[in-house]
């Protein structure tokens, strides 16, 4: 299936299995496809951390404050709802976005890790060293930048199943999020397990 159905069809999940949904969207999205910039690199994401918040008037009850694309965050504004399958760059990275006005919920996938195969030498880059280069999500717009402002369409989602077995690890808590109260930050970590990363290696 492609991701931009699985992200659509979000809306009709029960919010009691959002996990589960978070989990199958997270193998696609690690395993079935890759970001294409220009002709000149795929991004494969190796790490993704889901957030999910409901709005004032949603069916759901999901709060997650730390959501930065939603109303209240920018105080006076309220922010449109981004189209299902939006790249979302902000001081944490990039998100793939699958918001539902209609449904009034804020969700996305924070690309936490990735590899980048550069397509004209046919290679994953590494460092020096022979290591992966830096992976972190907020190194990323070292790749994804300097973009034509026409309508040239130079980035892209591009569904490509793998025929490699789609395993994950554990889903684990995701890196550096708290508990919020009232609105405010506490030191207690958020436990919620949104973070899923892929176990078999991209690079051959």
């Amino acid at each position: 299936m492609k991701l931009i159905t699985k992200l659509t069809n979000f809306s009709s999940v029960d919010e009691s299995r959002v996990e589960q949904a978070f989990e199958d969207i997270a193998k696609t999205i690690l395993y079935d496809g890759y970001i294409k910039v220009r002709n000149e690199y795929r991004v494969y994401v190796k790490t993704v951390e889901f957030y999910f918040h409901a709005e004032e008037g949603s069916l759901f009850n999901s709060s997650d404050p730390i959501v930065y694309h939603r109303s209240g965050w920018f105080p006076g504004v309220n922010l449109p709802y981004f189209p299902v399958l939006t790249l979302h760059a902000h001081v944490s990275g990039f998100d793939i976005t699958f918001e539902n006005e209609q449904y009034k919920y804020r969700a996305s996938a924070l690309i936490r890790a990735y590899s980048i195969y550069d397509v004209e030498n046919k290679t994953f880059i590494r460092n020096e060293k022979g290591k992966i280069y830096d992976d972190r999500s907020t190194f990323l717009y070292n790749y994804l930048n300097g973009f034509s402002l026409d309508e040239r369409n130079e980035i892209s989602w591009i569904d490509e199943e793998s025929e490699i077995a789609h395993v994950i690890a554990k889903p684990s808590p995701r890196r550096n999020v708290y508990v919020y109260v009232d609105g405010k930050k506490t030191s207690k970590r958020d436990e919620r397990p949104w973070s899923f990363t892929r176990v078999n290696e991209i690079e051959p």
